[in-house]
């Protein structure tokens, strides 16, 4: 079918979608400087979780690591996303989303017998509670 997956007036490109319905609204440099910055906030927000996170990991757990430690994870993280979207042309940001993606599935079965483990600690406190006759 003829149109499928298009947005309107034939824009096929999302990132382009936001700037099209901007631009049937007032004060549209404003508002779509104003999305360009809280996309901005958002990408610069996320990367930095993610380095404290690695940053967190690679010091055993503690808060407190080294400041140069966090910046050498945000800047390797950096070098690393440019190096693929640079190499990889087109269609980078699928391999890059993939990427993502095949790399979360390992905690998924980490959080599965997490919630495994909890369930089966919660049992055995009742259990203990039960026993002991608190309840």
């Amino acid at each position: 079918a003829a149109g499928v997956g298009e947005l309107a007036n034939g824009i096929s490109d999302v990132s382009l979608a936001m700037f099209h319905m901007l631009e049937q609204l007032p004060l549209t440099t404003l508002t779509s400087s104003l999305a360009i910055l809280l996309v901005l906030i958002f990408f610069v927000t996320s990367s930095d979780s993610g380095s404290l996170v690695i940053d967190s990991i690679t010091a055993g757990g503690k808060t407190d690591a080294p400041r140069g430690q966090r910046v050498f994870w945000a800047t390797l993280e950096g070098v690393i996303a440019a190096i693929l979207l640079y190499g990889g042309g087109d269609a980078a940001l699928g391999a890059l989303q993939a990427g993502a993606v095949a790399t979360g599935l390992p905690f998924t079965l980490v959080l599965l017998v997490m919630a495994f483990s909890l369930v089966k600690g919660l049992h055995e406190e009742q259990r203990s509670l039960v026993l002991a006759g608190v309840r």
